[in-house]
C-alpha cells in the first residue's frame, strides 16, 4: 500500500486551499497520468541518447535531459507510481477537478403524425 494514502492526499490538498477535491478517483487518475508521464520522459531520454550515439546530435533539450536523469535516478529506488504520489503530496504537481461546461439544453420539438 502506498503512503500517503489517497485520503491523506485529499485532506492535505483541501486544507492547503489549492483546490476542493471531492473524488478519490481524481487523485488516482492524476497519479496514473503522472506515473505514465514519468515513464514516457525516461523512455524518451533513452531513445534520444541512443539516437545521439548514432548521429552525434542532441535531440532533447538540456532541461528535459536533466529532468529525465533525475527521474531515472529516482526510478532506481522507487516505482513511477510512488514518485507520482510523492509529487502530488509534496505539492510539486497541482491538481484541480475538471468540470466540463454545461451544455445548454436544446428543446426538442415534438413531431406530430398526420394521417392522410
Amino acid at each position: 500500500m502506498l503512503q500517503p494514502s489517497y485520503t491523506q492526499i485529499m485532506q492535505k490538498l483541501n486544507a492547503e486551499g489549492q483546490s476542493k477535491l471531492t473524488s478519490r478517483y481524481s487523485i488516482v487518475i492524476a497519479t496514473a497520468k503522472r506515473a505514465r508521464n514519468i515513464i514516457d520522459i525516461v523512455n524518451e531520454q533513452a531513445a534520444a541518447t541512443k539516437e545521439a550515439d548514432k548521429t552525434g546530435e542532441r535531440t532533447m533539450s538540456p532541461e528535459k535531459m536533466k529532468e529525465a536523469n533525475e527521474l531515472n535516478n529516482l526510478l532506481r529506488n522507487k516505482k513511477a507510481t510512488s514518485i507520482a504520489v510523492d509529487e502530488i503530496y509534496s505539492g510539486k504537481m497541482r491538481m484541480k477537478e475538471y468540470n466540463p461546461p454545461v451544455e445548454e439544453e436544446v428543446e426538442e420539438v415534438e413531431a406530430h403524425e398526420v394521417e392522410l
